[in-house]
């Protein structure tokens, strides 16, 4: 608009019109370039922004894949629970999350951590590579490197054998001839600032370790260490258990054999004092009748514990042929109930049942729940007072028959009541008021109450009484 203007004026100075012309080309070439240079370095910052943002991204991946691998890895080492299976199941995940020829799990003190070498090879070619059986097998310019990189617990990372300078040339020939690999990398695996092994990672070429292998390694060796601390735990513990049940069937071989033998002689004894007690054997004077008498009742309990004992035996052999059919549980409580009169009538107990109308039958064996009850009910007396009283309540709960076997006499102390099933175990309580027992009765309960499918619980208080609950599954 200028230009035409001075045309049309015609008094402008042309001379004067071009170098107004030539500075006006001069800024818009300084505007243009300005333009282009803020162009190219706004291109240049974005360029920088993108990669900066795709190498992050990949770090993140990486670092993904790196920690799931990890996790997985830590995952499948918790599953096993023995030496040999963590450290192989180890190499074995490393050397295929990492695809390289070998990988080993070398521990230096096998013996403590109960633990052997583990070993994969992930090619035919590597499976017939020379494998060290331990750390002290590695050669000796490997085995110096290590202890090296084990003073500051850094990963140890060769990746030509044959031009580390860490290794003159004959001990690279000796590393190559002891291994057959051209490339190493070693993760020490350690327990605090001690080191207890090497995840080892073998290449039959040069090969430039990455970190994300490096890091694999890494996180796999600070679990494997738990794991097998763990694993040394749960395999002491079988051990132990081990012997343990070893013991439990030596003890119940040696009181079933025991039992057995003088079940012999018992009859024997019983024999004889029935003969001289009806005087097969001419008169008695009344002291020795009065013997004879104490002797009969000494050799019962004798009988009756022998007797226990060979029935406990049969329960844990699981030898027991149980005459299964419904019954009356009432009924069978009501002949306990007459077992136990002279002993009841003595204390001048009153003995109860209480039972809910039309109650269904059990399926049992009547011998078995017969030992059940008397047991129970025996026990209610011994540990009653004198002139008190024993109730039993049966009745139908949730489809099963319940008996409930109740006492008002002294009572189990709270503290040891976790022992109550326990064989020989008897109250302080009993002990102390001299109350005669084996301390099997409830132990015999218990295991003849479970084989009928059924349970058993008590409720004591010290001072105040005991009930016990029994719960049968009802027939039909």
């Amino acid at each position: 608009m200028e230009l035409l203007s001075s045309e049309t004026s015609g008094s402008a100075d042309p001379v004067t019109e071009v170098r107004r012309l030539r500075r006006q080309l001069r800024r818009e070439q300084a505007r243009r370039q300005a333009a282009e240079s803020i162009g190219e370095r706004a291109t240049a910052d974005l360029y920088d922004s993108v990669r900066e943002l795709r190498s992050a991204q990949a770090e993140l991946l990486e670092k993904a894949d790196q920690d799931r691998v990890v996790t997985e890895l830590a995952r499948a080492l918790r599953q096993d629970f023995d030496s040999a299976q963590v450290v192989n199941r180890a190499a074995e995940s490393v050397g295929q999350a990492t695809m390289v020829d070998r990988c080993d799990v070398l521990l230096v003190d096998a013996d403590r951590y109960s633990a052997v070498r583990g070993s994969w090879t992930g090619s035919d070619e590597a499976a017939d590579l020379p494998q060290p059986s331990s750390f002290v097998d590695l050669p000796e310019p490997l085995t110096s490197l290590l202890l090296e990189a084990a003073q500051q617990l850094v990963p140890l990372q060769v990746a030509h054998v044959e031009q580390d300078d860490r290794l003159d040339e004959a001990g690279a020939a000796e590393v190559v001839a002891a291994l057959g690999v051209l490339a190493l990398a070693a993760v020490p695996i350690a327990v605090g600032d001690e080191v207890v092994g090497w995840l080892l990672l073998s290449s039959i070429r040069p090969r430039g370790w990455q970190p994300r292998e490096i890091a694999i390694c890494q996180g796999v060796s600070h679990d494997l260490v738990a794991s097998l601390v763990q694993v040394q735990a749960f395999e002491q513990q079988r051990e132990s258990v081990r012997r343990l049940e070893d013991l439990d069937r030596a003890k119940d071989a040696f009181i079933s054999t025991v039992s057995h033998e003088l079940r012999t002689p018992l009859t024997s004894i019983v024999g004889y004092l029935e003969m001289m007690s009806e005087g097969g054997m001419g008169d008695l004077s009344e002291d020795v009748s009065q013997g004879i008498t104490i002797i009969e009742r000494n050799v019962g309990r004798l009988r009756s514990l022998v007797e226990d004992l060979l029935a406990l035996s049969a329960y844990d052999a699981e030898q027991v042929n149980l005459d299964l059919r419904p019954l009356d549980l009432a009924l069978v409580v009501a002949d306990c109930q007459q077992t136990l009169a002279p002993a009841t009538h003595a204390k001048q107990l009153e003995l109860a049942l209480v039972t809910e109308a039309a109650l269904p039958a059990v399926v049992g064996d009547r011998t078995q729940l017969e030992r059940v009850v008397l047991n129970l009910l025996n026990n209610a007396v011994k540990f009653s007072h004198d002139g008190g009283s024993v109730t039993v309540r049966l009745n139908l709960e949730d489809e099963q028959v319940v008996m409930r076997v109740v006492d008002r006499g002294i009572g189990i102390p709270l503290a040891e009541q976790d022992r109550l099933f326990s064989r020989f175990f008897r109250s302080s309580l009993s002990v102390a008021d001299e109350i005669q027992g084996t301390g099997l009765g409830l132990a015999l309960v218990q295991s003849v109450v479970e084989w009928h499918d059924g349970t058993v619980e008590i409720e004591s208080a010290e001072g105040e009484g005991t009930t016990v609950v029994v719960r049968l599954p009802r027939a039909g």
